[in-house]
């Protein structure tokens, strides 16, 4: 008996050395890494496809079903104030007699404030996928009384600001995607990787689930007009393009797109995110499981409404195989819906800046939907009345639409 445990005890001690020999079973988990605070959590990840909740499914289909057929009016909000300040779908409202489908949110203020202007773009966001709104700063009201099942679309974008001065714009900010140059990746082990993009993200994402834990769909545009202005840039020996995310070039924007997606869809799990990519030039394009839906942001000169036709091709041709629906995710001047047709340039959808300033009657050429400058009243009430263009009152419910 006592030789048995004597060569148990040797055994014991042999395998054990032998362990940490090979870095297994250490005494601090696997690898036998006494310290892994230096270990890269985010060296490996593996992107897979998305499968979505069940409204962004429904959402999705209802897209592809019009596309092609209709173009879907969407407005963006003015992120900076409120209703009560400017309330640009009333504006559309007052004007047309219609309300956009789509309305387009910005998480402007994030990650350095939240709810200065009270009330937040989530709560509106909210709002208008149950189909209401506060009118011109009014009481909360259901917009289509005789059609209550009906949900706006929602989009959001995000002015991602960063660096001392808390600024989006390239050279207004100093800081730049974390980048590894002699690895060619991103430096996820960076003080600016983990203190500001793994931050920020983890508040976005946070508020991103509220509207998961409703089964919200999110036409989700990040990083937006990455492309920018950057060949331009750099031919003149300036540094970067329109917004920092795009001011190192294409290759880290697209390891800071595809991190971001493998982020969110994986260790956060927003499954209610329709991925919509508009970095302006196919140079920028990510991996396609990583995208739903392309977009181009079109700032045509002022009463320019031709359908956008060169654009429109160009963005189809950003995508292998060209298998993606295409819509026109910014615009200054609404293309006229039946050029559109005639020229088979159906964007899926168009989202009108918003007015920069002053009331309602003020003329400006930063005002893109008030005034007579970019879109005069005729050709607003023109598309929203168009039998091409579907508004808000027009949508389906989309949590009944086919899930097939």
């Amino acid at each position: 008996m006592k030789k048995f445990i004597i060569l148990l005890i040797i055994t014991t001690l042999f395998f054990s050395c032998l362990g940490d020999q090979n870095g297994n079973n250490g005494p601090n988990g696997s690898n036998g890494q006494k310290d892994d605070k230096n270990k890269d959590p985010y060296a490996d990840f593996e992107i897979t496809q998305i499968v979505h909740s069940p409204n962004a499914k429904r959402l999705m289909n209802y897209l592809s079903d019009q596309y092609g057929i209709k173009i879907i009016a969407g407005q963006q909000d003015a992120a900076w104030t409120t209703n009560f300040g400017i309330d640009m779908t009333y504006r559309v409202f007052e004007d047309t007699g219609k309300y956009p489908a789509i309305k387009g949110f910005d998480f402007l203020d994030l990650p350095f404030s939240w709810g200065d202007y009270g009330y937040e773009q989530l709560d509106e966001a909210i709002d208008w996928w149950n189909g209401k709104n506060r009118n011109d700063g009014g009481p909360l009201v259901k917009l289509l009384p005789d059609k209550p099942d009906i949900h706006g679309i929602i989009t959001f974008c995000w002015h991602w600001r960063t660096g001392e001065h808390n600024e989006f714009y390239t050279n207004r900010t100093d800081f730049r995607i974390p980048w590894d140059e002699e690895n060619e990746k991103l430096d996820t082990l960076s003080d600016d990787f983990k203190n500001t993009i793994i931050s920020d993200l983890d508040k976005i994402a946070m508020r991103l689930n509220e509207l998961k834990d409703l089964d919200i769909p999110v036409l989700w545009r990040p990083l937006h007009e990455a492309a920018g202005n950057w060949r331009l840039y750099n031919n003149t020996g300036n540094a970067g393009a329109w917004f920092w995310w795009g001011a190192s070039g294409p290759e880290p924007y697209i390891a800071l797109w595809e991190f971001m997606y493998w982020y969110f869809t994986t260790v956060k799990e927003l499954n209610n995110l329709i991925w919509v990519w508009n970095g302006q030039n196919s140079e920028w394009y990510p991996n396609p499981i990583t995208v739903d839906i392309v977009g181009y942001d079109v700032y045509a000169p002022a009463k320019d409404y031709g359908s956008q036709k060169n654009r429109f091709l160009q963005t189809k041709q950003m995508v292998p195989n060209q298998d993606k629906i295409v819509a026109m995710t910014e615009n200054g001047q609404i293309p006229d819906p039946q050029k559109c047709f005639d020229d088979e340039a159906m964007w899926s959808w168009f989202c009108t800046w918003n007015d920069h300033v002053g009331p309602p009657g003020e003329t400006n050429i930063e005002n893109f939907w008030t005034g007579e400058f970019n879109n005069t009243l005729v050709h607003r009430q023109y598309v929203y009345n168009h039998e091409l263009v579907i508004t808000l009152d027009k949508l389906p419910d989309l949590t009944k639409y086919r899930l097939d």
